[in-house]
């Protein structure tokens, strides 16, 4: 396993973990169905891209412990796109980096892929 796989899985996952802070904060404060903002999910470590989500939205990306959120282009090539909206995308890892997400996701004794 190459070192940039391990890298880039660790990226994705620490962004999703403060997206899902994000989330908690947003049921907490009541945000209702309102869109709220998330970070984009993507491997570069120095990306302050923002996503806006609805809960509904961002809880189909959380069903899938291999699946992120980011904006459009922040995607690499191996990455399957699951679907493409205006405001954000929604990909799948696959390989040695899918492993690695999925095991480091929060939700994981919640969810299956």
């Amino acid at each position: 396993m190459s070192r940039s796989v391990e890298q880039a899985a660790r990226n994705e996952a620490t962004f999703r973990l403060a997206n899902e802070r994000l989330e908690r904060k947003a049921v907490e404060l009541g945000f209702g169905e309102a869109s709220t903002p998330y970070l984009c999910e993507c491997e570069e470590p120095a990306c302050t891209k923002v996503v806006e989500l609805t809960r509904e939205e961002y809880e189909s990306v959380r069903a899938h412990p291999k699946r992120f959120v980011m904006v459009s282009g922040h995607q690499e090539s191996l990455d399957r796109v699951i679907q493409e909206k205006d405001r954000f995308m929604i990909i799948q890892k696959s390989g040695e980096e899918g492993e690695l997400v999925a095991e480091s996701d929060p939700r994981s004794s919640e969810s299956a892929d």
